[in-house]
C-alpha cells in the first residue's frame, strides 16, 4: 500500500509541475503583452488555482496583481477565492503586501 501511495503522490506532484509549466508562459505573455482580455485572464487564473504548490501560489499572485490593473473588482473576487481555498498562504500574502504599504483594496 505504501508504494501505491508514493506513486500517487509522485504523479500528483508531476501533474502540478506540468500545469505550472503550461501556465507560466501564458502568465508571462499576458503580463508582458498587457493583455486585457478578462476571459483569458480568468481562465488562466482558474487553471493556476489547481496548482497546489508554492510556485503555483506565487504564479497566481503574480497574475492577480496584474489583473487588478485591468479589473480590480474581479481581481478582488479572485483574492476571495484564494482566501477560501488557501487560507494560510492568503494571510501570509496579505501581511507581506500590506507591509510594503500597497493595499490590495481598501475595505
Amino acid at each position: 500500500m505504501d508504494d501505491k501511495l508514493i506513486e500517487l503522490v509522485k504523479g500528483l506532484i508531476n501533474s502540478y509541475e506540468e500545469m505550472y509549466n503550461l501556465c507560466y508562459p501564458e502568465v508571462e505573455r499576458i503580463i508582458k503583452g498587457r493583455i486585457t482580455d478578462v476571459n483569458l485572464i480568468e481562465h488562466t487564473l482558474d487553471n493556476i488555482l489547481e496548482i497546489y504548490t508554492e510556485k503555483g501560489f506565487y504564479l497566481f499572485i503574480k497574475l492577480l496583481l496584474y489583473y487588478r490593473t485591468v479589473n480590480i473588482d474581479n481581481a478582488y473576487d479572485y483574492l476571495e477565492i484564494l482566501k477560501n481555498d488557501r487560507e494560510e498562504e492568503y494571510h501570509e500574502f496579505i501581511k507581506k503586501y500590506q507591509s510594503i504599504k500597497k493595499p490590495f483594496k481598501n475595505n
